[in-house]
């Protein structure tokens, strides 16, 4: 198919590295050789909250099984989509990345299920703002890293703390008035998309290897015709191969999940970039500034599609996140949060020394937002090692992988 762009046509509307956007909370030494955004990137790649994805569960428990996707997996491919996505369109991909890997940071332990027990927890305890990761992510970023002698935080640019604040997908919403501008960046937007584009593929492919669908619930959905086109194209190339034939039909659809999700990648990738360069033309946007302050985003998938993808993501909803099996996962990480929180309400003194001391030092009302962020900060394993260590009187009080 004939591609209607050319590439790197909307590199006029990239970030400039000029005040704002490069400005940080607190001057640094400017003798670094890096782009200010590539040294975002490196600061958040080194920074403890990134690291402790590795063990945070993006839909299924990670003990369930050694090869479903993590906050980490999930953040990575979504900084790798970005990242093409931005090649294609001439727009910063060290920002994207830097946006990307920084997006997740302020998620709890066990996914969504761990954001609903907090928010409960916080509104029950009389805090009415409750839980809001997006939101969290950012404060992350901003204050409770610890990593310079200087201040608190990792003293990002103002680029990537508008693109980790302004997120916003089905599941996260931007935080309210961050700055004055209709539209978030152009590469904030890319990793806005690359985020839904990276779980409807691949929270698919898990759920296929992991038997919660079968491959023939999906072909008969017509609401999924990007996933059947790209399973149908993925058989063909099995057939045309004729080495799988032979293969357990587990294993063989296992690697037909695997194809069909690179191919779903592909044709969103390559019909985003067309959709945008044309939105951007028809538009009149030549300027970085016009851009951020047109009417809506100008990085998006055709209508038609983008309807499809939202229609996949409904399906993804009812069929996988709501499955017996998710759902009583997600029960018993609720329960153990809501636990937890409810014992270090009862007894601050509980939590390690750090979280304890902020605990300490701020205002009533301002209490149970710092166990909230205590539990944030925790894994999959810490929380569940720390409620065994409180509930469960054979357990070892050790707790030397908490914080």
């Amino acid at each position: 198919m004939a591609r209607l762009f050319t590439p790197g046509a909307l590199a006029r509307l990239a970030t400039p590295e000029r005040p704002p956007w490069n400005e940080r909370l607190r001057p640094v030494d400017d003798a670094d050789p890096r782009d200010p955004f590539q040294r975002d990137r490196d600061r958040i790649i080194h920074a403890r909250a990134f690291q402790a994805l590795q063990h945070k569960t993006q839909v299924y428990l990670i003990h369930e099984g050694d090869f479903y996707r993590t906050r980490l997996t999930h953040t990575l491919e979504v900084a790798q989509i970005g990242r093409t996505l931005a090649r294609l369109l001439g727009l910063r991909e060290p920002l994207v990345e830097a946006i990307a890997l920084g997006h997740d940071v302020g998620h709890t332990p066990f996914g969504h299920a761990g954001e609903a027990a907090l928010d409960a927890a916080l509104r029950q305890a009389g805090d009415p703002q409750g839980w809001d990761s997006n939101q969290h992510s950012l404060r992350v970023l901003d204050e409770l890293e610890l990593m310079y002698p200087d201040g608190p935080g990792l003293n990002l640019t103002f680029a990537t703390r508008q693109g980790v604040a302004r997120h916003a997908t089905p599941f996260d919403v931007p935080v309210p008035d961050f700055d004055p501008y209709p539209q978030p960046t152009l590469e904030a937007q890319v990793v806005n998309l690359a985020d839904v584009i990276a779980y409807a593929g691949h929270d698919l492919q898990d759920a296929l290897e992991a038997g919660l669908l079968e491959p023939d619930q999906l072909r008969s959905e017509p609401r999924l015709e990007p996933w059947q086109a790209c399973w149908d194209r993925a058989e063909a190339e099995l057939v045309e191969a004729g080495t799988f034939r032979d293969w357990p039909a587990r294993e063989r659809h296992r690697l037909l999940a695997r194809r069909a999700r690179r191919h779903l990648i592909d044709r969103l990738l390559l019909e985003a970039a067309e959709a945008s360069v044309a939105r951007a033309q028809a538009a009149g946007v030549t300027t970085f500034e016009a851009a951020i302050h047109h009417r809506e985003p100008l990085v998006t998938l055709p209508e038609a599609l983008g309807q499809k993808v939202r229609a996949l993501v409904d399906f993804l909803f009812q069929h996988v996140y709501q499955h017996p099996l998710v759902v009583r996962q997600n029960e018993k990480e609720r329960w153990i949060l809501t636990q937890l929180f409810d014992r270090l309400l009862a007894n601050p003194r509980l939590m390690p020394e750090p979280h304890y001391r902020r605990w300490e030092a701020a205002s009533e009302p301002e209490r149970p937002r710092q166990i909230a962020y205590f539990l944030a900060s925790l894994t999959d394993r810490g929380a569940l090692d720390l409620h065994a260590e409180l509930f469960d009187p054979r357990a070892r009080a050790m707790g030397h992988h908490l914080h």
